[in-house]
């Protein structure tokens, strides 16, 4: 079984913005959304998700609350001088953040276990051994439980 140190580093471009994920996260998971893809400028975004409560950030970055395509608010957090994306957190669920996983340090240890939005994505794009929840059926809850049983173990050191 893989073993992930703690805390878990990332940020920025630039380095303004950093940040540590000081816990073990919840769930791990890639979406092919157009929104998704538009806002990565890539073929899909790969999401670690955490407490909001876990996740310490230094430096100032910009939040911007935009509305998604599916009418919720989001508060997309980015560095203000490179303008990386680094998180986003759902207005009606400020207690959960979900990292950009590209803006980690070290995402060697990030697998998703779910993709969702499978009909948007690029049909290159799609990640074999990854199973396809289509975005109706997309359950945190029971995704998550199902993550933490196979993700790596997580210590602080």
């Amino acid at each position: 079984m893989t073993k992930v140190g703690l805390p878990q580093s990332g940020g920025c471009l630039c380095g303004a913005v950093r940040y540590r994920l000081m816990a073990a996260p919840l769930l791990a998971y890639a979406c092919h959304c157009h929104d998704c893809q538009t806002r990565s400028g890539s073929a899909f975004a790969l999401t670690v998700v955490a407490r909001s409560a876990d996740v310490a950030v230094e430096g100032q970055p910009a939040v911007l609350r935009l509305t998604s395509p599916s009418g919720r608010e989001v508060e997309h957090t980015t560095c203000p001088a490179c303008a990386v994306r680094l998180f986003v957190r759902g207005a009606e669920a400020p207690e959960f953040t979900s990292l950009r996983a590209g803006t980690l340090d070290d995402a060697s240890w990030v697998m998703p276990v779910a993709q969702t939005w499978v009909e948007s994505a690029l049909p290159w794009a799609v990640i074999p051994g990854v199973r396809n929840v289509p975005s109706a059926e997309f359950d945190f809850a029971a995704l998550a439980r199902e993550w933490r049983a196979s993700a790596p173990v997580f210590a602080v050191g």
